[in-house]
């Protein structure tokens, strides 16, 4: 299936039921207390030739914020064999210089065929200044650390923020993006290669670019893409810090092209203020079928109706902001609203959600992939230990915006602020596993930090929209009994309730919602759509009331074969028509029921 549909800007609330939490696959805690393990994440290629993909994990806090950077097994999370950690590379360093915070696959900058990385190190003092910060090349063969390359501006932390950028000076190596957004003036640094396989201060640069004091840019960064086909990829700068008028802190992300004979620097911004858009940023996955990668952009202090930073998320069309070409929003993913705390004592439910967040390959197979976001100040509160600080990730379909997953740490484990996001298929089921990280875990120790690998099914039904009250004063109740599944073949009912007896109806559905007015009621199942056979309410057999009901069972109806794009991972949205004559429309219209199909 490679359905895509582009939702309005704001995108729809689908009500979860209660559902079962994502199969936990493997957990792997930080190696000591204060290490924050997690706080950078990156799947990369096989290091030790055992046919998996490995995990490089930061730990910039670990031995008295000297930092650290573990090589995970990908053996190991898929199967629980071997050792989990490969390799820990922790160079001489100095305390607080917090190496690790960053991680970036920068391709072969030494040119010996393996793929190498770079690691930011910003909490280093060079120059006699406090958090100039640094970064490091670490190399794809023998996990070698090189020597620093450090900046000299008191404060600037550069490092916060890496990633890879276009070959600019042709010597066949990528150069390198590196933000320093914590200065008097924040920057975004781009790096000659050759700079990095030498220590000593950040020359020779290629350019760089800064923004006023507060802007923050280089918090967060990206790349990938050449928007404008002139050979170098553009980068994807978050600066949260931005002012939009007198919204302070509102933030912003920017598309920059670094061809020095045709550079442009292309916005996107808020006016809510200090909802620090661009905290986080994301990139590489093509969302509204353009052909070109979305950006996916986090800005976790964006305020509920009680005035809580709860979160959200924005995706982007990179395509439309490159062109400055609005509506620029895809999907606008919120968290929702949260009660007020129930007295002074407890805490306020600041959640975060776009703390960190990730454009992932596709995990439900439908050929789009995902989104993901990370809520790390989530939490429940606990009948015994008070308020547990579990931490919460979401998993967002890129093709509909709806939701597919949430998954919420153990106790403390303030889940999601690293995530790793699709590491391959563990299970040969054909889909993905995912892994989610926690710095500030508690699990090996206060603030240890905690990575956990996930697989995405089984995912249950949700029900959205609003049905239409018919003539009678009833609201027909869509439901559903069983799990969607294309191997299983157990019955999944989808039910109708409340509906007036005696008429006939059917159920409508398609791979896509929406949220329209439709014969006095709501439309919730997107054009184009497909009705199953007719059938009659039944119920009262005189008169007229609401007895009536309807009934599908649709695991027979994918077996029929009659629509052969129900495979494991589609998604599905339906709803429920029937007659209504002493309607105006003559129509009647219940809520909706969305399902991924199980494996």
């Amino acid at each position: 299936m490679m359905h895509r549909t582009v939702l309005p800007a704001v995108a729809l609330a689908l009500c979860s039921t209660a559902s079962p939490a994502q199969t936990l696959v493997r957990s792997l805690n930080g190696p000591a207390a204060g290490a924050q393990f997690g706080k950078a994440c990156l799947v990369v290629p096989d290091q030790n030739g055992d046919g998996f993909k490995d995990l490089l994990i930061g730990a910039p806090n670990f031995n008295g914020g000297r930092g650290a950077v573990y090589c995970v097994s990908g053996a190991f999370l898929s199967n629980g064999t071997g050792t989990s950690i490969l390799a820990t590379i922790a160079p001489p360093t100095s305390p607080g210089d917090q190496f690790g915070f960053s991680l970036a696959n920068v391709g072969d900058l030494n040119l010996d065929g393996h793929a190498d990385f770079v690691v930011g190190e910003p909490g280093f003092d060079g120059g006699g200044m406090t958090d100039t910060g640094a970064v490091r090349l670490l190399l794809g063969t023998s996990l070698a650390v090189l020597p620093e390359r450090h900046w000299i501006y008191a404060g600037g932390r550069f490092g916060t923020a890496v990633a890879a950028a276009s070959d600019m000076t042709g010597d066949g190596r990528r150069e390198v993006a590196v933000g320093a957004p914590a200065g008097s003036v924040s920057f975004l640094v781009v790096l000659k290669a050759e700079a990095l396989l030498y220590g000593g201060a950040a020359t020779p640069t290629v350019s760089h670019t800064q923004i006023a004091a507060g802007g923050e840019l280089g918090t967060s960064l990206a790349s990938g893409f050449d928007f404008n086909g002139d050979g170098f990829e553009e980068l994807i700068i978050g600066a949260p810090g931005t002012a939009v008028g007198s919204a302070t802190g509102s933030g912003a992300i920017y598309i920059q092209s670094i061809d020095p004979n045709n550079s442009v620097f292309r916005p996107y911004q808020t006016s809510l203020p200090g909802e620090r858009l661009g905290q986080s940023v994301s990139f590489g996955q093509d969302f509204d079928g353009d052909g070109a990668p979305d950006i996916v952009v986090g800005a976790p202090n964006s305020l509920d109706i009680y005035g809580h930073q709860v979160g959200r998320i924005v995706v982007l069309s990179g395509r439309r902001v490159f062109d400055q070409t609005p509506p620029y929003e895809i999907h606008t993913l919120t968290y929702g609203n949260v009660l007020p705390p129930a007295n002074h004592a407890d805490p306020v439910p600041n959640f975060h959600l776009g703390a960190a967040v990730l454009a992932c390959p596709d995990l439900n197979g439908d050929g789009v992939g995902e989104i993901l976001a990370g809520a790390p100040g989530y939490f429940t509160p606990g009948s015994i230990s008070g308020f547990n600080f579990r931490g919460l990730a979401r998993i967002y379909s890129g093709s509909s915006g709806a939701r597919l997953a949430s998954i919420t740490g153990s106790s403390t484990d303030r889940l999601g602020d690293g995530l790793a996001g699709a590491v391959f298929d563990f299970d040969a089921d054909g889909f993905k596993e995912f892994a989610l990280a926690g710095s500030l875990s508690d699990a090996g120790g206060t603030d240890s930090g905690v990575l956990r690998a996930y697989r995405l099914f089984p995912l249950a039904p949700s029900i959205y929209c609003q049905g239409k009250i018919n003539s009678l004063g009833c609201t027909p109740a869509i439901g559903f009994n069983g799990t969607p599944s294309e191997s299983s073949g157990a019955a999944f009912v989808i039910s109708a309730s409340s509906v007036i007896n005696q008429k006939n109806g059917l159920l409508f559905y398609s791979q896509s919602p929406t949220s329209v007015p439709f014969q006095g009621g709501t439309k919730c199942v997107a054009t184009p759509n497909l009705r199953t056979a007719s059938q009659s309410s039944g119920g009262s057999a005189t008169g007229t009331d609401c007895s009536g009901a309807f009934s599908l069972d649709f695991s027979a109806w994918m077996a029929s074969g009659v629509d052969p794009s129900l495979v494991a991972g589609a998604e599905v949205f339906a709803q429920f028509w029937s007659r209504d004559p002493a309607s105006p429309s003559h129509t009647s219209l219940s809520n909706a029921l969305r399902f991924v199909i199980n494996p």
